[in-house]
């Protein structure tokens, strides 16, 4: 019996602490996680991959999440962003998140709950057949 399509979602951050526990949330939830460092190198994956879902940093070297953000938008069609930060949690990067097109913003440490509710919205919004298992244990 076939499953339903598993959503494959792009974790970019140069934190790696920060990835290896957005990838752990997310994986155990069920989804295929694809990570990068920054903005480069996530620019790099999503000419090569096609993504359900990218949550980006907004501080990184070479090109900042905002910028990422931007440049998706210009190259390709649009695939829904979640922008999480530690260092810029103002209202002014909060705008501009939205305005170069994140569905969501989220301050670091991110609530592992928070983020799955979030992924789960915007990819149920995406996609009907959402098929996600229960994703309530604890980690880290």
């Amino acid at each position: 019996m076939a499953s339903a399509p598993m959503h494959k979602i792009l974790v970019v951050d140069d934190d790696q602490i920060s990835l290896k526990l957005m990838e752990k949330f997310l994986a155990l939830a069920g989804y295929s996680v694809s990570k990068a460092r920054n903005g480069a190198q996530a620019l790099d994956m999503i000419a090569r991959e096609d993504f359900s879902l990218l949550i980006t940093d907004v501080a990184m070297p070479r090109i900042g999440g905002l910028r990422l953000l931007e440049e998706v938008g210009k190259k390709r069609n649009h695939i829904p962003a979640i922008v999480v930060t530690a260092s810029n949690a103002d209202s002014e990067t909060q705008r501009k998140s939205y305005s170069v097109g994140a569905l969501r913003f989220m301050v670091k440490p991110v609530d592992r709950d928070e983020l799955l509710g979030a992924v789960k919205d915007i990819l149920g919004k995406e996609s009907e057949n959402d098929g996600q298992g229960d994703s309530q244990r604890s980690c880290g």
